[in-house]
């Protein structure tokens, strides 16, 4: 199975490309003048400096003549550049070089297929068996560090959903997991089901995004409403900025269960293509970390492989799956 990047790595190939760019364009520029400058101070040289000593013959004088007519023509070419012809070529390439990293920063880990929808799980191709973890409600103290720990242990990337207030307090834990590989993404600002305005929901969502990216570099296009409401005004936002509705299949209510029956919940409700729902902060979540690691465990003896919501999207060979799901205002 084709494995793909983290984000955190994308990033860090962008600021390159960038870097590389913007050198390349500084270089196009400032090149030329140096040449220029250097050519005609030598050109100035040999205009005041004494002939040579030692004479030549005129047919060599000529053929060393038609060798430098020869071996200078395209240094000629090059200084008649127009400046702002080159500055223009600069500029250009530079906004081509600035477009395409900005498609790619979007749609990075996004096929265009699932842009703009509400995705709960997907179809995939063949007899693989892949599900993906996703964690809500953090950064949290204690709880976040622990399920880091967890998957790092057994070597999982996971997808967070983060709610801008926890953010706000844990930013140093937001660092470790963004740092750790795992993918961010945006569960509102606040983690309220009430309805709201244009405006309100604008701000309940671009709040936290400016957040994350502040924090971590990341933005992020997937977005999950907090208690998988629909129709309270955040989700028809989300997806009017193109952004990816990420629902869940696997709901392991491990924000009010045992650690035994968390565990029972995933267990049978998996299935490949699938998207599992847990929590790492909103309160306390000592079952669910110590759940974990026993549903790692069981669904790898089944054969499943763990990825990021991002790349299970693009392993998809479907369009999105996009069942009704009731709404429930208690879940956290």
């Amino acid at each position: 199975m084709a494995q793909y990047s983290p984000i955190l790595r994308q990033q860090k190939i962008a600021l390159f490309a960038l870097v590389a760019a913007t050198t390349s364009f500084v270089m196009g520029v400032i090149l030329p003048f140096n040449l220029r400058v250097e050519r005609a101070s030598k050109q100035g040289i040999a205009a005041v400096s004494s002939p040579p000593q030692r004479r030549i013959s005129q047919g060599s004088e000529k053929a060393q003549d038609t060798a430098s007519v020869q071996t200078t023509a395209p240094e000629i070419s090059r200084s008649d550049l127009n400046p702002k012809e080159a500055i223009s070529q600069g500029v250009e390439s530079l906004e081509k070089t600035l477009a395409q990293l900005e498609t790619q920063r979007f749609n990075y880990t996004i096929p265009e297929q699932f842009q703009g929808k509400t995705v709960k799980q997907v179809s995939l191709s063949g007899e693989q068996k892949v599900i993906a973890f996703t964690f809500d409600d953090g950064p949290w103290p204690k709880s976040t560090r622990q399920v880091l720990d967890i998957l790092k242990d057994n070597n999982i990337k996971a997808t967070f959903f983060w709610v801008g207030y926890a953010l706000k307090n844990q930013k140093d834990i937001g660092k470790e997991v963004v740092n750790e590989g795992h993918v961010i993404a945006n569960h509102s600002w606040s983690h309220r089901y009430q309805k709201y305005s244009a405006a309100g929901a604008t701000e309940e969502i671009e709040s936290n995004n400016k957040l994350i990216e502040e924090v971590t570099g990341v933005e992020s296009p997937l977005f999950r409403p907090p208690g998988g409401v629909l129709d309270n005004g955040l989700v028809d936002y989300a997806l009017k900025q193109n952004h990816v509705n990420i629902m869940w299949s696997v709901d392991s209510q491990d924000w009010k269960s045992s650690s035994d029956k968390i565990i029972d919940n995933v267990l049978k409700q998996a299935k490949s293509g699938g998207i599992i729902l847990m929590h790492d902060g909103g309160g306390n979540r000592s079952e669910t970390v110590k759940a974990l690691p026993i549903v790692i465990k069981k669904l790898k003896e089944q054969g499943y492989t763990f990825v990021t919501v991002p790349e299970l999207l693009k392993l998809a060979d479907q369009k999105p799956v996009e069942p009704s799901q009731p709404t429930d205002s208690s879940q956290p």
